[in-house]
């Protein structure tokens, strides 16, 4: 099923929802109210307000531990939903918080955004891709190396830490953030995600054994037992309707990533629809809900937002 998404006001369930959305839009920049706390020790400070680091080393497992953003906009939010936020390509996780921090505000939820830094993890395949497969050894990684298996025992940390009662979480990222919870989706059928949103990834692995990986599922170690409960995941792809520039420097032009489209817009489109036609055959169902943002190109700030109201409130189908 396809959406415009708040193309007009008529796409608004509540009418709260208009006016959350246009808060979002007038507010100041309430960042400036929320001073990045300097001591990144662990544990995090409950019962402060705004933007704090801490490390996260995976109960002693990761060598060099991971730099974790972490935002609320109260104090001791045991009871708030918790958004892990993927970053882009750029791993500028700082930049990514910094500008959810507003809309966060907005729908009382605490955001999470673990960076994977170039020098730890320096090839695109070690994050994009979950690091599942060594391009040096020629060979598929264990389960436990993969960067993937680092998200289920962060948000365990993160519920002890801030004692949440929470028994799930949501995961929004954009471009490679995007290409990293897709695959996320695929390799890891036993997370326990509430609702997931990829904004504007670059090219994907297709749940198809007709291409082959990374490109898609054939020589892959994704076993086809994955794919009905990615399917039955509430997912939104979000597609920016201007993102058609082929000329960034980290667009992906190869033969293989052109299959899929000539651009980032094409390529998601391909990618429901190819998607959506698995799970027609697996008879399997389909949970999953493709959106364009009119006007929007390869923004994060553009497209975010949307993702929060898509994860925190009932905004209805223009055809309903």
């Amino acid at each position: 099923m396809i959406k415009y998404l708040f193309a007009s006001y008529g796409n608004f369930s509540k009418a709260a929802t208009l006016t959350k959305l246009l808060f979002l839009m007038t507010i100041g920049q309430l960042s400036c109210m929320y001073g990045l706390a300097q001591n990144a020790s662990i544990p995090l400070k409950r019962a402060t307000v705004g933007k704090q680091v801490f490390y996260f080393d995976n109960g002693g497992k990761l060598k060099s531990p991971l730099k974790v953003y972490y935002f609320s906009p109260k104090a001791n939010p045991d009871s708030l939903p918790i958004v892990l936020l993927m970053h882009g390509a750029h791993r500028d996780a700082s930049a990514y918080i910094d500008g959810l921090m507003d809309a966060a505000t907005v729908f009382n939820c605490v955001v999470v955004a673990p960076e994977f830094d170039k020098d730890t993890y320096p090839e695109t395949d070690m994050y994009n891709l979950g690091n599942v497969y060594s391009k040096k050894q020629r060979t598929f990684n264990k389960e436990e190396d993969w960067t993937f298996s680092l998200i289920e025992p962060l948000f365990d940390e993160l519920v002890k830490q801030i004692k949440s009662i929470d028994k799930g979480y949501y995961m929004y990222g954009h471009s490679a953030g995007g290409q990293f919870v897709h695959r996320f989706l695929m390799y890891e059928p036993n997370n326990r995600i509430i609702r997931a949103a990829s904004a504007n990834p670059g090219w994907y692995t297709l749940p198809s054994e007709d291409v082959n990986f990374p490109y898609g599922m054939k020589n892959s170690n994704i076993p086809v037992t994955n794919l009905p409960p990615m399917f039955a995941k509430k997912y939104f792809l979000l597609l920016g309707t201007a993102d058609v520039i082929r000329e960034s420097v980290d667009f992906n032009s190869s033969v293989q990533a052109d299959a899929q489209g000539k651009n980032r817009f094409e390529r998601g489109q391909n990618f429901y629809k190819v998607a959506s036609k698995k799970a027609a055959d697996l008879k399997t169902p389909f949970n999953w809900t493709e959106i364009y943002v009119p006007g929007i190109g390869h923004d994060n700030q553009g497209m975010s937002k949307f993702a929060l109201a898509l994860f925190f409130m009932d905004i209805k189908n223009n055809n309903n």
